[in-house]
């Protein structure tokens, strides 16, 4: 009887395995396409790519809810964003942060956005909109990006204009009577094409202001 339990639970943890494996494969599948990265200064596909990186389509990032850096950092291993304030972030990577403000030093952790370091405090915190695609690469392979790339990169790389007339509204309504609203107009052919995209977000404090509103 003990060897029957033993081969019943052994059949039952194969098959849990096996029915996990294929829904995260469907799940990987429902989410999931081929994606290709610059990392290495060329187009690569992101399974070929020899160091270590975490990467997501744009609509990738649509569909899991993503649109700041806070919440980016869920998805990705060893990348922790502190959101100190709009004009003071932190980006840690495996431990590392780049919390300073100063305009002296380097970032130890270096922002892009299209190819062009915004890693200055002031100016590496947005909303994350209109994506093609977003790149962060962890460790020494990253100073391939610039010398104050040693601990890790960044790289938001935005929506590029298409032949084809295209568009897209996301409106979004949140607690503290937040609101939000994106997204995009795109127009060409295949000689000139022209992409348009905004983004507005709107928020009450989360402390009451005893003073009243400006202007009651």
């Amino acid at each position: 009887m003990k060897h029957v339990l033993l081969l019943a639970s052994a059949a039952s943890l194969f098959s849990t395995i096996a029915a996990a494996a294929e829904a995260d494969t469907q799940a990987a599948e429902s989410i999931g396409e081929e994606i290709i990265v610059t990392a290495q200064k060329s187009e690569q596909k992101l399974s070929d790519v020899p160091i270590t990186i975490t990467a997501y389509t744009g609509r990738n990032l649509r569909e899991i809810g993503v649109t700041q850096f806070d919440q980016l950092s869920a998805y990705v291993p060893g990348l922790n964003v502190q959101e100190q304030s709009p004009n003071n972030p932190g980006f840690v990577i495996r431990g590392i942060t780049s919390d300073t403000g100063s305009s002296q030093g380097s970032p130890a952790v270096t922002v892009y956005l299209n190819g062009v370091d915004v890693s200055r405090s002031r100016g590496s915190y947005f909303d994350l909109y209109d994506l093609e695609r977003v790149e962060v690469v962890k460790g020494p392979q990253s100073t391939l990006f610039g010398t104050a790339a040693a601990v890790g990169v960044v790289s938001v790389i935005t929506a590029k204009p298409r032949a084809g007339t295209s568009g897209e509204v996301r409106l979004g309504y949140g607690n503290f009577n937040q609101r939000r609203i994106d997204g995009f107009v795109n127009l060409g052919n295949d000689t000139l094409a022209l992409r348009v995209a905004g983004a507005i977000k709107l928020r009450d404090g989360v402390v009451e202001n005893i003073a009243g509103r400006p202007g009651s």
